[in-house]
């Protein structure tokens, strides 16, 4: 019973600090730091034009842009580039078509054109053969004109104060990369809307006390010097490719302000495929980036072991808790309430799944167990080595 008990304590002592304890703890440590100090200054909204900087007052960018069969939205993309309020002069913009079998290539060709874009500083590598994003990046990057790197997703469209804001920054000595915040321009369900207004609050709160875990992959940008070739099996790269410069004791910024909004609705099957994969990536990186564990990073070492390092072995706390009370049920009665409540929410969950109702409770409870069972699954997936192969884009 001692056994049991304590399998019971320990496991449902991990459940709940992960998902209650730590988010309470984090917003509670954040709201008593002083204010954060983002960068505000008269040359990002100028009174007059006299009042604004010269062009070669802001840093030069070279920005990014992976391309794979995106003929959908990559007229858009262009066009909201051409839209950013920033000195061409400062630009580098480097779409790289890794292997498309789609006319993105003649579509970005014939957007350039238009008048709105013609003088977007853009170079178009167009690649025979798909080699992975991970690939390309990690040629891409190094070579990049610019020290600061800016990466966007096709898919995602940037605020047109974007690059501006996220430039500021870098006048930081001690700031290594900045993220945006990431919001969906529609076809988001309540579910997942609900999950990444949780995860901003998350990373805005991290963010106040060290920094940021992780970054949004629709926009991000760090410093060329601190990037470091990505293994071409990494999952999560807008994950691993962060926390490496968070490694070398620089900071990671999340700033609310600098927007990108993401065009691409994911069907179900995408979705399901797309947190399976999320799942195996957050196994892997609670594998490869134990040196986030160690005590020299401070709060950035906690933050990291309590909401990433702890999410892929939270299924295995939910089936050790199921376990434990089926063994304690059987030998007292009055133990029994304890299984017999999972029972219920496990009963709930599949009820949602099979007749899908709109009580908000039900919802994310839903949410929140389907995700748990998609990481146990992702992260077996990913002990077994399926997950070795350079990521293609999910057809529509």
């Amino acid at each position: 019973m001692l056994t049991a008990g304590g399998l019971l304590i320990f496991c449902g002592g991990l459940i709940v600090y992960h998902h209650f304890g730590y988010p309470l703890l984090i917003r509670f440590l954040a709201q008593r730091q002083p204010n954060p100090h983002y960068p505000v200054a008269p040359e990002l909204y100028p009174r007059s034009p006299d009042d604004a900087l010269a062009p070669e007052h802001w840093p030069p960018i070279s920005l990014i842009i992976p391309v794979y069969n995106e003929s959908a939205h990559i007229a858009e993309k262009i066009r909201n580039l051409a839209l950013l309020d920033y000195p061409s002069d400062c630009l580098e913009i480097r779409f790289i078509f890794d292997g498309c079998t789609d006319d993105s290539v003649d579509i970005a060709e014939k957007t350039l054109q238009e008048p709105l874009c013609q003088h977007l500083p853009c170079i178009l590598q167009i690649e025979e053969q798909n080699q992975g994003k991970l690939q390309q990046l990690n040629r891409a990057i190094p070579k990049a004109r610019f020290e600061i790197i800016a990466l966007s997703d096709l898919s995602a469209l940037m605020a047109v104060d974007a690059l501006k804001l996220a430039a500021l920054w870098f006048k930081r000595k001690h700031i290594g990369a900045v993220c945006a915040t990431y919001r969906f321009l529609s076809n988001a369900g309540t579910q997942e809307q609900s999950y990444w207004h949780y995860q901003c609050s998350i990373k805005q709160a991290e963010s106040q006390i060290g920094s940021t875990l992780g970054a949004h992959g629709a926009f991000y940008l760090l410093r060329q010097s601190l990037f470091q070739p990505l293994p071409l099996d990494s999952i999560n790269d807008d994950f691993i490719l962060p926390c490496r410069i968070v490694e070398q004791g620089y900071r990671v910024v999340y700033d609310p302000r600098i927007i990108a909004i993401e065009l691409e609705s994911s069907a179900l099957e995408q979705d399901f495929q797309r947190r399976l994969r999320i799942s195996a990536g957050n196994m892997q990186q609670s594998l490869r980036l134990t040196g986030l564990l160690h005590p020299k990073l401070g709060h950035t070492s906690w933050m990291f072991f309590s909401c990433k390092w702890l999410r892929p072995f939270m299924p295995w706390c939910f089936i050790g808790c199921f376990v434990a009370s089926i063994w304690l049920s059987l030998i007292s009665y009055w133990l029994s309430p304890i299984l017999l409540l999972q029972l219920l929410v496990y009963g709930l969950v599949i009820k949602q799944q099979l007749q899908p109702g709109t009580q908000p409770a039900l919802v994310k409870l839903h949410y929140l167990i389907s995700g748990h069972v998609l990481g146990l699954i992702g992260g077996i997936d990913y002990l077994r080595g399926r997950y070795q192969q350079p990521w293609k884009k999910v057809s529509h």
